[in-house]
């Protein structure tokens, strides 16, 4: 049974942060940058739900327990509690950002 890829609203924000961002240039290639990262990250996570790496600024952290997989320069982040069964996206971030600032303790880990 394959596992169940949700993206939260925030990781379906960042993906068209993404996709305004490319489409200044390109909506041509921000449509498919986008559609190329989402089908690569469902495809993995459905069939192997903890492939990711965990996340190396949260080891010692409260959320030691999310995971990572790399598309191109972006970091999937996302939830991998409810595995096999179901994952959440959580965030789609570029490879160059400080994570830790960009994970605020308010945001809801599902």
């Amino acid at each position: 049974m394959a596992t169940e890829v949700v993206w939260s609203e925030r990781s379906s924000l960042n993906l068209q942060n993404i996709y305004n961002y490319i489409a200044k240039d390109s909506e041509f290639y921000a449509f498919r940058f986008v559609q190329k990262l989402t089908l690569a990250t469902e495809g993995q996570l459905s069939i192997f739900p903890l492939s990711g790496r965990k996340v190396p600024e949260f080891e010692d952290t409260s959320l030691n327990f999310l995971r990572e997989i790399i598309f191109r320069n972006y970091r999937i982040i996302y939830n991998p509690i409810n595995s096999p069964i179901k994952v959440t996206i959580l965030a789609v971030v570029n490879c160059s950002m400080n994570l830790p600032e960009y994970f605020e303790a308010e945001w809801i880990i599902e």
